[in-house]
């Protein structure tokens, strides 16, 4: 009994490698045939190649479903949300293994070393005009934070048109304008999506948002916060529109600008760099989405994304860019 119980574990072990493969993965999606392996397989071995590559020398499968496949592989893919349901244009969670994504982590790493000597990361996403990118932006590095092993809050702070809710479509829960608004504790707005993540909705829009955000309000709250997350991810409403942003600017104290290829003006940005360091936050770098149309979340994966690095210390610049 003993000898026949460990050839059935032997089997199962066996039996759970074979599934780990990318070809058998492939097998049970239905995306490939047994025959189609095997030519894949051959390819392999002519060329040297490896899995993905030789199948997409041969036509068989595209690069979204093999970054798809390898997600699953390695423990990263676009698992159910613990609330909600995440957006397709959501890359980051979707295809984790795409160079999109490996850019972002880039960031994530850049920001980690900016921070290190600090107790917890703030950052808020501002944009000098509308269309940008700067929720899809936000909404991926919150992600990306989170994954290792950052506890981590997204916050919408855009009061006037924040719509951080419909990219997890949680519908239309209170948020951030009840909680500033004495109506409910921020505790009881808190959406956990993913391990090591939650999201603060904007909420209901209010008559005032920017008396709403007035100080000290976000210090107020972040503090309060403190105890349960290391990381806050804060997005914005357009700041060439209102006063917003740079109020928002003023309480976390750091700043990623946001600017996309034929919509945002260098006049604007630069404009935008000056009203956030007047504010007394530090502009610690500039997000290039060259993607021309949309409003960054849909059509991101087919365009290109490059981050531009200026510290304003040392006015250093690196440009790094992939294709999603």
């Amino acid at each position: 009994m003993e000898m026949i119980s460990q050839e059935k574990e032997k089997a199962d072990h066996n039996s759970s490698a074979k599934i780990g493969r990318l070809g058998d993965l492939f097998l049970q999606k239905g995306l490939l045939t047994e025959s189609q392996v095997e030519l894949i397989a051959a390819e392999q071995r002519q060329k040297k190649l490896r899995f993905g590559d030789a199948a997409l020398n041969l036509g068989f499968l595209s690069q979204i479903e093999i970054d798809s496949a390898l997600g699953e592989q390695f423990g990263f893919s676009g698992k159910d949300l613990i609330n909600g349901k995440a957006d397709s244009g959501l890359r980051f969670f979707h295809y984790p293994f795409s160079k999109e994504a490996e850019e972002i982590r880039r960031l994530r790493s850049e920001l980690l070393l900016k921070f290190s000597s600090q107790d917890k990361i703030k950052i808020a996403l501002v944009s000098a005009s509308p269309q940008e990118g700067k929720s899809y932006m936000a909404a991926s590095l919150a992600i990306a934070l989170s994954q290792v092993g950052r506890r981590t809050l997204l916050i919408d702070a855009d009061l006037r048109n924040g719509n951080l809710h419909n990219l997890f479509s949680l519908g239309t829960p209170d948020g951030l304008s009840s909680v500033l608004a004495g109506r409910i504790a921020a505790q009881d707005a808190l959406i956990p999506l993913m391990d090591n993540l939650h999201i603060l909705p904007s909420g209901p829009r209010p008559p005032n948002p920017l008396e709403i955000l007035r100080v000290p309000r976000i210090r107020e709250l972040l503090a309060t916060c403190g105890d349960q997350f290391d990381a806050f991810v804060l997005d914005t409403y357009t700041s060439s529109l209102a006063s917003d942003a740079q109020m928002v600017a003023h309480q976390v104290g750091s700043v990623l600008l946001m600017a996309m290829k034929d919509v945002t003006l260098l006049s604007d940005l630069r404009e935008t760099k000056s009203d956030m360091q007047a504010a007394g936050a530090e502009v610690i770098g500039t997000i290039f989405n060259e993607n021309a149309g949309g409003d960054g979340t849909q059509k991101i994966s087919k365009k290109w994304l490059t981050w531009i690095k200026k510290l304003i210390s040392g006015g250093s610049r690196r440009t790094v860019a992939t294709r999603g």
